[in-house]
């Protein structure tokens, strides 16, 4: 745990009686073996969870009770702390959404060996967020009183569900965070920290779309690109259409925001990601020009894509024949072989960062961690029995706390080929906690059941794919463009086309 929250519960502690203030003052200063717990370090979680139930003891409360206090004390002071991260128009959803960002910039830039909860949010509408917590630290107590702490800072009421948490032996905590209404807060977009372009929308449409927000204003140039107008933003950064006048053509331009580039650790590491997606050459893998800065502010020059997403192209053309689907699948496992032998793992491969590209409709993988899009219509999480979507490509190691490496693509990989070839997800469920358990539990029915007119040999290789063991997967994604190509020679018939 950070050494900046051992600070913060010595001052949570003088809350309490003199007594417990002295003892758990002594523990704040020092670890059990004379350690002194200092802003900057970090150090074992069993030295704070003694503290805590120190001032349980002393206070004759329930530990879970303290904790949640804490957590609620602490979230208006991590506000301050974090406040150059935080926009001034957030409230209380928007900087949950945003918390695994801030943390980053805060603690894991700076201190590698910290080891902070996995969080993933995602925003169901301006007044409804999902929140899933998944650490073998298990401090779901700490994040619920955080939680509460953040909407008192912001004079917010919400309410609060926990459809799942750990200490009750589910795989994943996570909650449900809505809003109430009443209060004067506008509220904040759904698609905060996301793309905000239109899936399928030309460019230049985007670009003079008054939907997209323009609260910063557009520069004219940026490292010599002519800047053509706003095309998307995120949480870390802006998308700018531009033209290249050197070579005539038109790209994207993604810029960091000034907000988050004021870290060096963060800027360092936008650069850093940025130039090894720059270093991967594939026909299947987004192009990046060039990786520059411009006043301190990194930025990356894109190619301007033309065409849509294997998502939306789904949903405008509906299924695809298996010979299709087999060439699709193909060019990806070649675009994240290209990847992976860069050192290079995606992370989020789902069918909104899938590119059919030109009349060809050739595969481009997009989105290597850079600019998180999230498709509007694929997004939707309700709980009102619609089918949530990006959760549902997420594997099973991502939620929990397991490492991500290239067989996380692969797995991603398989849910797509699964759902092409099924019209259907192999893990279904009616919320978002639904979803997930579906795939912590690893149980998916078999593609030949889903689909009985699919080849046996395609299914098996899809089934592989989507193993809940990351040693049960294939090897590589080379390995799985080779296998496809085999089952390509075999498929009946040329493709049908899209």
């Amino acid at each position: 745990m950070h050494g900046l929250i051992f600070f913060f519960l010595h001052k949570f502690a003088e809350r309490y009686p003199a007594g417990s203030v002295s003892r758990v003052g002594q523990a704040a200063d020092a670890g059990p073996a004379g350690q002194t717990h200092l802003p900057s370090g970090v150090y074992p979680d069993a030295d704070a969870v003694a503290m805590l139930a120190s001032l349980a003891d002393s206070a004759g409360k329930p530990l879970g009770e303290i904790v949640a206090a804490f957590g609620e004390f602490l979230a208006a002071h991590l506000v301050k702390v974090a406040g150059s991260l935080i926009e001034s128009d957030w409230r209380t959803l928007d900087l949950i959404e945003h918390t695994e960002a801030i943390i980053h910039s805060m603690v894991r830039t700076t201190n590698p060996g910290a080891s902070p909860p996995v969080l993933e949010a995602f925003r169901a509408s301006p007044d409804e967020l999902h929140l899933i917590y998944s650490s073998k630290r298990r401090l779901c107590l700490l994040a619920t009183g955080l939680i509460r702490g953040l909407a008192a800072h912001y004079n917010e009421q919400i309410t609060t569900e926990e459809p799942s948490c750990m200490l009750r032996g589910d795989p994943f905590c996570s909650f449900v965070i809505r809003r109430e209404h009443g209060d004067t807060h506008p509220s904040h977009s759904p698609l905060t920290g996301t793309m905000l372009s239109t899936p399928g929308m030309d460019a230049e449409e985007a670009a003079d779309d008054p939907g997209i927000l323009t609260d910063l204003p557009t520069p004219a140039m940026i490292g010599g690109y002519q800047v053509l107008g706003l095309i998307g933003r995120g949480a870390m950064g802006r998308v700018y259409l531009a033209h290249d006048g050197r070579l005539d053509r038109r790209v994207a331009i993604k810029v960091m925001s000034p907000r988050y580039a004021g870290n060096p650790a963060a800027r360092q590491r936008f650069v850093r990601e940025s130039r090894s997606v720059a270093s991967v050459e594939h026909p299947h893998v987004l192009t990046v020009h060039q990786v520059g800065e411009q006043d301190g502010i990194p930025y990356i020059v894109m190619q301007l894509l033309e065409g849509r997403t294997l998502r939306a192209e789904r949903d405008i053309a509906g299924p695809l024949p298996v010979a299709d689907v087999l060439r699709i699948g193909r060019e990806i496992a070649e675009g994240l072989a290209a990847a992976h032998r860069r050192g290079v793992v995606h992370r989020d491969i789902k069918p909104a960062n899938v590119f059919l590209e030109g009349d060809s409709r050739s595969v481009r993988i997009i989105d290597f961690g850079l600019a998180r899009t999230i498709d509007t219509a694929a997004t939707a999480l309700t709980l009102d029995g619609s089918l949530v979507g990006t959760p549902s490509y997420m594997p099973p190691e991502r939620i929990d706390n397991g490492a991500i490496d290239a067989k996380s693509d692969l797995f991603g990989l398989g849910v797509i080929l699964y759902e092409l070839l099924a019209n259907r997800l192999p893990f279904e469920g009616r919320s978002l906690t639904a979803v997930l358990t579906a795939i912590a539990r690893g149980a998916p029915q078999p593609l030949h059941e889903a689909a009985p007119d699919v080849p046996r040999d395609v299914c098996s290789l899809v089934m592989r794919l989507i193993a809940h063991d990351k040693a049960d997967r294939p090897n590589d994604a080379r390995a799985v463009a080779d296998a496809i190509a085999a089952l390509e020679k075999q498929s009946p018939g040329p493709s049908g086309g899209l």
